[in-house]
């Protein structure tokens, strides 16, 4: 006997250890059969809110159930006390079931020959909820099962906050922050003790315990949780005879779906999350639906409209209502005209002005030719089919004027526009670039060009706007669109046009805004950009029908305008650049006066001019005037029309000019300048085949058709010589 004791002393550990093996090996193998299943399995409840919590629109999952998931730290914390006290005192310490609970429900279904109580804690609550099982001792062992995989998988605040979102209450709601802005219009950070207490019992029963369709019940079962809270010393007997004493309250909410379209496309872009947190203003976002439930009474049949506020220091998109009604489907509610396509009409102006300042084309007072003129086979025509003769840039900006538009246009080149536009992050929606895009002839958003405007106070930096704020989304990046200098000068210029006939402004405040009607009559856009906000505004028909009569400036800059007396007032100024230089410049030639012999200065003007450049005027089809003196057809046509021209001393008769027959240089104009901030290279292009072409580079042959301007600075000559002729273009590069 004394020699068997030693023995199973020495054997007893390892047989203990074979059994642990073995209780391993089937864990493992029971993981493997049965795995814990998805803690969603009808996909997410998705919620979209406000940057404050407010809920937007909520979306049910496949079951057609509404949740809105939250963390402990959202739920208050009276609610968590309550809720573990009544359904689970053990929860932090037992192992995903309370064996004393479970004995006794095996007893009572032995004892009576069924289930009576299930025992289950909130570890097996969650197991049921995500994979359910009938009322039987199967189906108690499988729960069992599931449980300890929970906790095997999860900690315990995990766990408890899975039940907090998916416990059941009442209907199609799940979870405690949506069954406590159901049934109470608060969040379940600010439930009140008997508003917790009802929330606790509910997911008991919650189809008979409802509290919106038994009341008398839901405060019943509401006092039961609170005569516990009073036996385990968590309420005072005077508290809890106060709070039994209350009648059940609910309180719903009276506000409707808020931005429902971007809500949707949200969605849709981000399918697996529960919670969307946007960067809309709530408060914005209602005032804006309710003025354009206003509008909404103003527009023809068929017609809707669509706003955009944005908070230009950040990019963060404040108000969103891509549709004047989205429960009207006359108007083509459901479709997001803030995202739709459209021509833009003249609201690309500023920025092929602004590009032109850019590259030393123009400055702000430059003058321009406003007159009839044929740019190959396109002939722009103004909107009131008028011309003025001589304009200045800004001018020709403020009254949208088209021809002088094109004139800028076609000397700084689509091609060159359109290139910057895409290194800035914009893409314009056309197959070839040509001087119709200069007048809405291709494709953007309301969402582009509020992200352009922006770039007019934001030192001309271009990005994507911000819809979204958390930390799972990288913001977007700032790429340059304009120079700080021209983007200021365009808003300045902006700025001073008067806005129309309305009301006093609730806020006064400094706005650059511009208009555009597309070609038909088809679209109607206004986008306005103060210090701190941009409001970009559409109105026409979805389905593209015209609205013949209305224009930009009359129907879109209004609303425009009332959206800007629903924001707080502006809090930063948009201060000129220090490079940006006032200059005393002459017409005709367009440049400074300090430069410009006194008999050649007809008239003299105040230009704003990027660091002191100002470029010589511009003739109809995009060469500098190199002398100062009137552009020839700009000439002709005034004395035509009986306008007094000043002669100049220097005037050049117009059979001085070169034959259109020779060689000429077409990838720059003479006097161009250049800043390798914008452009570091240009394309070497003439009117004649380039196998016959020899170019030369300040005097010196040139092999290559590209040339690297970044290995230049100051005046570089440009010559391009076949057979006998040449041209030369002077231009000069800026680093």
């Amino acid at each position: 006997m004394k020699r068997l004791l030693p023995d199973l002393r020495a054997t007893l550990p390892v047989k203990m250890a074979g059994w642990f093996v073995f209780f391993w090996l089937a864990v493992c193998v029971l993981n493997k059969v049965w795995p814990l299943p998805t803690l969603y399995p009808d996909g997410p409840a998705t919620v979209v809110v406000s940057k404050d919590g407010e809920i937007l629109r909520s979306f049910g999952d496949r079951q057609g159930v509404h949740r809105y998931n939250v963390t402990l730290g959202d739920v208050d914390p009276f609610y968590i006390q309550a809720l573990l006290n009544y359904e689970d005192r053990w929860f932090y310490w037992h192992p995903g079931f309370n064996p004393v609970s479970v004995i006794r429900a095996a007893w009572q279904w032995a004892s009576n020959g069924h289930v009576v109580s299930g025992g289950s804690t909130l570890t097996m609550q969650v197991a049921r909820l995500i994979d359910p099982h009938a009322r039987s001792i199967a189906g108690k062992l499988k729960q069992l099962w599931r449980a300890l995989q929970l906790e095997w998988y999860y900690s315990k605040d995990e766990i408890l906050t899975f039940y907090l979102n998916l416990a059941p209450f009442g209907g199609n709601i799940a979870g405690v922050e949506a069954a406590s802005r159901r049934y109470f219009n608060t969040s379940a950070g600010h439930l009140t003790k008997n508003e917790a207490a009802l929330l606790v019992v509910l997911p008991q029963k919650p189809s008979l315990y409802r509290p919106d369709r038994y009341p008398h019940t839901a405060q019943a079962m509401r006092n039961k949780v609170l005569d516990r809270l009073n036996n385990s010393g968590l309420l005072g007997d005077q508290a809890t005879a106060y709070l039994k004493q209350e009648a059940v309250e609910l309180k719903r909410s009276d506000n409707k779906t808020l931005a429902p379209l971007l809500s949707r496309m949200l969605r849709e872009q981000y399918p697996d999350r529960h919670v969307i947190q946007t960067t809309l203003d709530g408060v914005i976002q209602q005032r804006v639906a309710r003025l354009l439930t206003k509008v909404k009474r103003q527009l023809p049949v068929h017609s809707s409209a669509a706003v955009l506020v944005v908070d230009n220091p950040t990019g963060n998109v404040l108000a969103y209502q891509g549709s004047v009604d989205f429960q009207d489907n006359s108007r083509f509610a459901h479709v997001d005209m803030i995202q739709a396509v459209r021509s833009p009409g003249s609201t690309l102006k500023p920025f092929i002005y602004g590009m032109a300042i850019d590259r030393g084309i123009i400055h702000t007072e430059s003058l321009l030719s406003d007159i009839p003129t044929r740019f190959s086979d396109y002939k722009p025509q103004n909107l009131n089919a008028r011309f003025q003769g001589a304009v200045s840039a800004s001018d020709a900006l403020k009254q949208s004027l088209n021809v002088p538009l094109i004139q800028v246009f076609h000397a700084l080149t689509p091609e060159v526009f359109d290139q910057g536009l895409r290194q800035a992050g914009v893409q314009l929606q056309h197959q070839q670039a040509n001087l119709t895009v200069g007048l809405g002839g291709t494709g953007t958003n309301l969402l582009t060009l509020a992200a352009m405007y922006r770039s007019l106070v934001s030192e001309g930096k271009y990005s994507a706007l911000n819809m979204v704020s958390d930390h799972q989304t990288a913001p977007a990046s700032e790429k340059r669109l304009l120079s700080a200098e021209s983007g200021w000068m365009v808003f300045h210029t902006l700025s001073a046009i008067s806005a129309p006939d309305r009301v006093v402004p609730r806020v006064r405040r400094e706005v650059a805004w511009k208009t555009g009607t597309s070609y038909g009559y088809r679209d109607f856009w206004s986008v306005g950009v103060s210090a701190n906000y941009t409001v970009a505004v559409w109105v026409g028909r979805p389905d593209s029908s015209p609205v013949v009569g209305y224009l930009g400036a009359t129907q879109a800059a209004p609303i425009m305008f009332d959206v800007f007396d629903q924001l707080p007032e502006d809090n930063r100024r948009v201060n000129q650049p220090a490079t940006v230089k006032r200059r005393l410049i002459c017409w005709p030639g367009g440049r400074a006066k300090s430069v410009t012999e006194e008999a050649s200065c007809a008239y003299q003007k105040y230009a704003f001019t990027r660091n002191g450049l100002t470029p010589p005027t511009l003739e109809s089809h995009g060469d500098f005037v190199v002398s100062d003196r009137w552009p020839e057809a700009l000439r002709v046509w005034q004395q035509h029309k009986g306008r007094v021209t000043p002669e100049l001393s220097d005037q050049a008769p117009s059979d001085q000019k070169q034959p259109e027959t020779g060689i000429r240089i077409m990838s720059v104009n003479n006097g161009q300048h250049y800043y390798l901030s914008q452009i570091d290279a240009i394309i070497l292009k003439s009117n004649k085949k380039s196998a016959e072409v020899f170019w030369y580079v300040n005097h010196q042959p040139f092999h290559d058709r590209q040339l690297n301007l970044t290995h230049y600075q100051g005046e570089l000559t440009l010559t391009a010589c076949q057979g006998l002729q040449c041209d030369k273009k002077v231009i000069v590069v800026h680093r």
